[in-house]
């Protein structure tokens, strides 16, 4: 059996200079005319699954074609219908790996033939889909995943480029060790292997193209933090530090001393954390100060409501507030450095989530005290993180590459299609699931009714041509979709899958950072998000996954930032590459495609439900 990693046959590769010399190929040439003799075509077999009864399973042939198009275009055909996750997914791949090639989606069409008898469902054939893309993109033509290098792959792509767990697997096993083939599979899905099957274990796209010989990033690309950044960040932790201990000491001899003196230690704990992240991470110094914020106004609120104050007045202060910084915000410029509008997009979805809270509250049946004092904790340490993000967002004005108000709108008019896709992606995944494996549909409601609300808010400031707030409400949607799960639920994942589940994530995110750092872009949230993840990743290996996907996902917003702008210039179309032979050689010279593959709509699986608890984690980053 073969254990999940399997040593490069191109260790001499350079993953160096093959993300930090980026061209681009034919492919990406708008200017290339369509024709068929352009079109590159790879190979692939899909493993299917009849029914639950069925034990042998099926090898579906697969075809996928990637020719220059101006306007580019997407299309799936099979023997029977095509479901629209199976078609979402198989999308959703493509953008994924198009992106990471360094190839624009609206210069190439990407056609895939299945050739099945029946109906094709489910999103476990866009893992594959992923890596066809890519090779295509890479220069491969005419080549055979299965006939060229013994793999067959199952597993559904996720909006990070990770492997998601899919059904089948004993049969899928079946079906490729029957022919001949090994399986790669995701590693979420390693338990469902039988003893005898001759399977891989993949952590994502990254890993899955390392079976085959391609080479695996040697290094971590990580962008800086300008110092205006880390400064603002430290004086924020400082005045969220001070007001905690000012609103715990504020509630002592209110509340009952059992509740006060936990809450106590849990809040100064928390302080003490977020000055020693300050020596690693200022942005995590800050996080932790939220949290700690939160839960010491969340005491002091319990406090007062025990005493007679009544939610309705308490919320009144609160709206007066968030119309304030609405205000101030809707006043700032929306023209400046990229890092300046990192900070306002964070700020407009900071306020509308206090907003939403404010309306979750109003909305609320009358209950016990404590969870209205814990929506209200949580809403005033919102606002207050709102002035953070305004206050930081005037440090770094001035700093970094500037965006025009046109420079915004071509960005959003690029990612809108990436996002609102996502979006639908994991909408039609939550629908899939539901019935695939008969779940409650309560358990993913909270999720449907946020992902709508955060798209619906892109809409909105879109019409408005506040590009700025359309493109914060987008990319908090790309990174919900990434906490999908696409499957029945499991033990948690074992230590050492979720270190590779990082590894994979980092080495993405090292491609999308060096491509877009190649043309003058460079996202300081992506970053700080990565240094917090470092910080929890001893204690909480969850929720700092958690924070890698936050990373991901702005690596994704401005690596598309970057394919967009640059989309603006004329470029001289570059020869086409011709397999790993000519690859190898252009990486030699310095001359290469970035590849890699990221984005769509499920969780990289790591074995929970969705529930209304799973978003509780926003509290935890300001």
């Amino acid at each position: 059996m073969l254990n999940g990693r399997k040593t490069s046959r191109s260790a001499g590769f350079s993953w160096a200079l093959l993300v930090l010399a980026i061209v681009l190929t034919s492919l990406a040439a708008p200017s290339t005319a369509a024709s068929g003799d352009d079109a590159r075509t790879i190979y692939y077999l899909l493993p299917a699954v009849e029914g639950e009864s069925d034990s042998r399973g099926r090898l579906i042939e697969a075809t996928l074609s990637v020719k220059p198009s101006p306007g580019g275009g997407f299309k799936v055909v099979a023997g029977g219908e095509v479901d629209p996750t199976t078609e979402l997914s198989m999308k959703m791949a493509a953008l994924n790996a198009l992106l990471l090639a360094g190839v624009s989606c609206r210069s190439v069409e990407v056609s895939i033939s299945i050739r099945s008898q029946g109906p094709v469902a489910g999103p476990s054939g866009s893992l594959a889909t992923a890596v066809a893309v890519v090779m295509a993109a890479a220069g491969y033509d005419d080549v055979s995943v299965h006939g060229n290098y013994g793999y067959v792959i199952t597993g559904a792509i996720t909006p990070g480029g990770l492997a998601a767990k899919v059904g089948g697997i004993p049969a899928k096993c079946a079906a490729a060790n029957r022919e001949g083939y090994v399986l790669a599979i995701p590693l979420s899905n390693k338990a469902d292997a039988p003893p005898d099957c001759s399977y891989a274990a993949v952590a994502g796209v990254l890993d899955a193209l390392s079976l085959m010989g391609w080479p695996r990033p040697a290094f971590s690309y990580r962008g800086g933090l300008p110092e205006a950044f880390n400064e603002s960040m430290l004086g924020i932790a400082e005045d969220m530090r001070s007001n905690a201990l000012k609103a715990l000491e504020d509630a002592r001899g209110r509340v009952p001393r059992e509740d006060y003196s936990r809450e106590s230690e849990a809040i100064k704990g928390l302080i003490e954390r977020s000055v020693e992240a300050e020596r690693y991470s200022p942005y995590a110094a800050a996080s932790l100060a939220f949290t700690a914020l939160t839960r010491a106004y969340t005491l002091s609120y319990l406090a007062s409501l025990q005493e007679g104050l009544k939610p309705g007045e308490a919320l009144a202060g609160l709206e007066s507030e968030l119309e304030s910084l609405r205000a101030e915000l809707d006043g700032m410029e929306k023209e400046g450095s990229m890092l300046y509008i990192e900070m306002l997009a964070v700020a407009y979805t900071r306020l509308a989530d206090a907003e939403a809270s404010i309306e979750s509250l109003k909305a609320s049946p009358p209950g016990e005290p404590s969870s209205a004092a814990a929506q209200l904790g949580y809403i005033k340490a919102r606002l207050e993180s709102v002035e953070g993000w305004l206050k930081t967002a005037g440090a770094v004005k001035d700093i970094g590459r500037e965006l025009r108000s046109e420079d915004l709108r071509i960005i959003y008019s690029v990612f809108r299609e990436y996002g609102y896709t996502s979006a639908d992606y994991g909408r039609s995944l939550v629908e899939y699931m539901i019935n695939a494996y008969n779940l409650p549909e309560g358990r993913f409601a909270p999720y449907l009714a946020a992902l709508s609300k955060l798209v619906s808010e892109a809409r909105m400031y879109e019409e408005r041509g506040n590009y700025v707030a359309a493109i914060g409400f987008l990319r908090d949607a790309v990174s919900m979709t990434l906490q999908v799960v696409s499957a029945a639920p499991e033990e948690a994942p074992q230590p050492e899958d979720l270190e590779l589940y990082r590894r994979e994530m980092e080495a993405i995110i090292s491609v999308l950072l060096a491509r877009a750092s190649s043309l003058g872009f460079q996202s300081g949230l992506t970053e700080a998000y990565i240094q917090y993840a470092e910080v929890l990743a001893g204690d909480d290996p969850q929720l700092a996954i958690a924070m890698m996907e936050e990373a991901t996902a702005s690596a994704i917003l401005w690596s598309i930032a970057a394919e967009a702008m640059e989309s603006q210039l004329e470029a001289p179309a570059q020869p086409a590459p011709t397999g790993q032979d000519t690859l190898a050689q252009r990486i030699e010279t310095g001359a290469v495609v970035a590849f890699a593959f990221a984005t769509a709509g499920l969780l990289f699986t790591l074995g929970v439900y969705i529930t209304a608890r799973s978003f509780a984690r926003s509290s935890r980053i300001w």
